[in-house]
């Protein structure tokens, strides 16, 4: 057994509207995560991607096999995606297509489009004068209401109204619009726009433990609308960002929109570098956690539900996608990467593995480097 290691901390500060944030404090020898780590993904959205990509007649196999990727991977849910992957896979069909909605939103986006609406809006002055500015511009482009700005002294209502929701059975468009605001939104003013509420006009996905981390905060299904809600103070914080800083963020695009801005200070986003940290030491439990975080266990097992999410589920989603990279990246012996992700038995690691992506970590790996 490995010697218990102290885990690092974080000071909990709130926005003057009382929402609450993280902040991370970093201590001597630490590193913030690397820029490139970005995980894995659920298998919905390549499939989703995939079969978007054949509607509109676009040789998706060989898209696959561009970015890497086995077309068996395609509607098998056990099997998750790096998100690099699935990053550049989008970025194909985009290019192939000529339209950044793929067909999904029953009116053409061109490719380009998102790109304009940064153009036209990085030089304003704030946020609410940025996303006015943007709204005008896709609600020109698309139809007079794609795009909805709903005010109070409280928050804000960012409205989308796709043009036919028939073209998305998946869902697929609406997730990633939803995503292209709020990271744009974020990297305008270099701060996480924390998020009330995100509502989405459809039942609970088969997906649904991925919305914590995409869409930070309170999720309702079957609601009326398609909508990202947030404190309307932000509306008022200034632009940081210029036109060099907008031709990188773009060429980043669009793995940008599958992670947290930088500055995301939820308490999952903590807590899961907290644990990418501590991720060998499996005696660190969730008092140790709550202890560095300052609060009760009990009541970090409460801002954790609010968010969506659960220690445990947070705990085995860092375990999952660092023993996913360690399989694929290196020829580590499968006992050393059970133990490099704190499982001492790795029969015990594999039984965890199965049940996380369905096959063995052998067979993961056989699947992975086949392509």
């Amino acid at each position: 057994m490995r010697p218990k290691q102290a885990v690092t901390g974080a000071k909990y500060r709130t926005h003057c509207n009382g929402f609450p944030v993280m902040l991370s404090v970093l201590t001597h020898g630490e590193t913030m995560p690397e820029k490139n780590e970005y995980g894995t993904a659920a298998n919905h959205y390549v499939s989703s991607l995939y079969h978007a990509a054949i509607k509109q007649s676009v040789d998706a196999e060989n898209l696959l096999r561009e970015c890497e990727l086995s077309p068996d991977c395609i509607d098998n849910p056990r099997q998750r995606i790096p998100t690099e992957k699935l990053a550049a896979f989008q970025k194909r069909i985009w290019d192939a297509t000529g339209d950044e909605s793929m067909g999904l939103n029953g009116c053409r986006m061109k490719s380009g489009s998102y790109f304009m609406m940064g153009k036209l809006t990085v030089h304003q002055p704030t946020l609410g004068k940025a996303l006015a500015l943007g709204k005008r511009f896709y609600n020109l482009l698309i139809a007079d209401n794609f795009i909805e700005l709903e005010e109070t002294p409280e928050q804000v209502i960012l409205r989308v109204n796709p043009v036919d929701p028939a073209c998305d059975p998946d869902h697929l468009f609406a997730e990633i619009t939803l995503l292209a605001w709020h990271r744009y939104a974020s990297w305008l003013i270099a701060d996480c726009v924390p998020l009330t509420e995100t509502r989405f006009p459809y039942p609970a996905p088969a997906h649904i433990n991925e919305y914590a981390y995409l869409y930070p905060g309170k999720h309702i299904f079957e609601h009326h609308e398609l909508a990202l809600v947030f404190p309307a103070q932000f509306l008022q914080y200034p632009v940081k960002q210029n036109e060099a800083s907008l031709q990188s963020f773009m060429q980043r695009c669009p793995l940008e929109l599958f992670r947290q801005y930088q500055s995301d200070y939820s308490l999952t986003t903590e807590l899961r570098r907290m644990l990418n940290k501590q991720i060998m030491d499996n005696t660190a439990s969730i008092n140790d956690f709550s202890a560095a975080l300052h609060m009760t266990s009990r009541t970090l097992m409460r801002k954790l539900k609010d968010e969506g999410t659960s220690f445990q589920q947070l705990k085995d989603i860092v375990r999952r996608d660092k023993a996913v990279q360690l399989l694929v990246q290196t020829e580590l012996p499968v006992s050393e990467v059970a133990e490099r992700v704190g499982y001492s038995d790795s029969a015990v690691f594999t039984r965890a593995f199965r049940a996380w992506t369905g096959a063995t970590p052998r067979r993961y790996r056989e699947q992975q480097t086949s392509v």
